[in-house]
Order: structure tokens, then sequence, then C-alpha cells
């Protein structure tokens, strides 16, 4: 009987252990201020990152700044990192942090308008929820100013739940807090954007 195997030049796929062992081993390699791999790693999450905090913020101005900020934070946070998260994961809380801050001390401006639909995925919401608004061109200005003038705490949360789609344990880690207090920043943060959404309407 003929022996049934894999066809040549067929390559086996890689499985997450491989994805796994590959990433802590350019992890090692940027630890050890290998270029190559330092330059590999900013090569891969460069687009990401900058999608990241466009999304979060909505504006692109300083975009570039900002990301280089991130992954100055990342390189030089790399040997204290213990991979119990993906490196993307990982980077995306750095994003969240990095987004946060300049939440906090930017000068208050109108929002621009969106070129770009900053919503990637399929996020199940409540009809008029801030996913949904975005989902309609016209509204996307409107979202991020009524955004803008919510607390940045409760508008990230806000922002991570209700358009990331992320849950209350997964927005715990990104924004460094336990999960009940962002349980109640969701709250609050969707309890305003309804009421400013109400008043920008009448």
């Amino acid at each position: 009987m003929k022996q049934v195997g894999k066809r040549t030049g067929e390559h086996p796929a890689i499985g997450p252990s491989e994805e796994k062992r590959a990433e802590a081993e350019l992890i090692r390699q940027c630890i050890a201020g290998e270029r190559y791999a330092q330059e590999q790693l900013y090569r891969t999450y460069c687009r990401p990152v900058a999608a990241n905090l466009y999304r979060v913020l909505g504006d692109r101005n300083d975009l570039d700044d900002l990301v280089q900020e991130v992954f100055v934070i990342a390189f030089r946070g790399l040997p204290k990192f213990r991979q119990e998260a993906r490196l993307s994961t990982w980077l995306y809380r750095i994003c969240v942090n990095v987004a946060l801050g300049r939440i906090r001390t930017r000068t208050r401006r109108p929002p621009p308008i969106l070129k770009a639909d900053p919503v990637e995925g399929d996020v199940r919401v409540s009809p008029d929820s801030p996913q949904t608004l975005l989902e309609r061109e016209e509204n996307k200005a409107k979202v991020y100013r009524i955004l803008e003038q919510i607390s940045p705490k409760k508008r990230l949360v806000l922002y991570l739940h209700e358009i990331e789609g992320h849950d209350l344990k997964e927005i715990a880690y990104l924004v460094g807090a336990n999960p009940v207090t962002v349980r109640t920043r969701l709250f609050y943060g969707r309890k305003e954007f309804y009421k400013l959404l109400a008043e920008d309407a009448s």
C-alpha cells in the first residue's frame, strides 16, 4: 500500500506553540540589543500600533510621535515583560496608556472629521451606541466630539468596551484597574455619553 505523506514543497502550518517560541526568541534578541530583531519588531507592530492610537484618539495630530513613544516604552520595558500575555496584547496596553496620557494633556479643540473608518471588526451593540453611530460616516465627528467631553478614564473604558468590544477583564488588564472599577467607569461613562448625545440632538 502506498504511504500517504506530505506533498513535496508543502510546509507544515505554524501552530500556536511555534509562534510563541518564535515570539519569545524575538523578544530575547531585542533584549540582547540585536538591531535586526528590534527593527523586525518595529516593522511588525508599527502599523497596528498607529491604528490603535488613531482609533482611540480619533486624531492624526502627533500620531508619529505617539507611535515612537509607544516603542520607546516597549523597548525599555521588554526585560520586565513576563510573556504571560501575547506581545501584541502587551503593546496594545502601552498604546492605551499613551493615548490616555495624550487625552489628559492635550488642549481642547474641535475633533477632526475622520477620513477613514476608525473601527474594525464586528461588535454587536445596541442601536445608537458609539459603535453604531461610528458606522455612519456623518456621525464620526459627533461621536469623538462627545467623547472629548467625558473624563479620560471613563472615555477610555467606554471606548474599549463599546467600540473595540473588549470585556471587563480585558479592559482591567489594559488600563491597570480592577474589574469592579472598570464596571463603575463604564456605567457612568455610558450615562454621560447618552446625556451628551441627547443634548447634542436637541
